[in-house]
């Protein structure tokens, strides 16, 4: 079975921490794979639509916060999953949950990648998914504004055909005038 290459892009500023992931990605990996690194999000802007997946330490910025950070990474992609590190006191400021509730794939504590690997391949599976989900409910629902303009349209030829027959029976009851010609009846009556 031929598979595809997939691209990670890590965002991190941490060179030791980079390299303890790519050499976990280099033992573990099952799937073909690329790597990209950036040191910013910033310098993340020109290469995250090339990813297929984002690893993320979102604590590296100076003045920008982490939730800024990861809001800033999230707001780059559309479906791309993004794996956040975190560091293990780091929950008793509620990022974990923070980045969980605003939709990252999976969180990994820093300097314990054992499960990164799993985190993304689960998540690369749950992305297209979601994709799937996603773009059979965009057709459900395109059908469904299909079929509603058709019969709006239908709706709307019928309304003209039963306005047509309405005038026209109308115009029996004046005596062979059209409703829309009332003006002329008054003329003909007048003579």
């Amino acid at each position: 079975m031929n598979q595809e290459k997939i691209t990670i892009l890590i965002i991190n500023n941490d060179s030791s921490e980079t390299e303890d992931l790519k050499s976990r990605l280099a033992q573990e990996m099952r799937v073909p794979w690329d790597m990209a690194h950036c040191v910013s999000v910033k310098e993340a802007e020109s290469r995250i639509n090339k990813a297929d997946v984002v690893i993320l330490k979102p604590e590296m910025e100076g003045l920008i916060t982490p939730r800024e950070a990861y809001g800033d990474i999230e707001h780059m992609v559309f479906e791309t999953p993004i794996i956040v590190l975190t560091d293990d006191d780091e929950d008793k400021d509620g990022l974990s949950t923070y980045v969980m509730e605003k939709g990252a794939a999976d969180i990994l504590i820093r300097g314990q990648f054992s499960r990164l690997v799993d985190a993304i391949e689960f998540a690369l599976i749950r992305q297209k998914i979601t994709t799937r989900d996603r773009r059979v409910a965009d057709k459900v629902l395109k059908d469904s504004k299909d079929a509603g303009d058709k019969k709006y349209k239908d709706s709307c030829d019928q309304r003209e055909i039963d306005q047509k027959e309405t005038r026209n029976t109308l115009s029996l009851f004046m005596g062979g005038y059209s409703a829309s010609d009332h003006g002329s009846a008054d003329k003909k009556t007048s003579e």
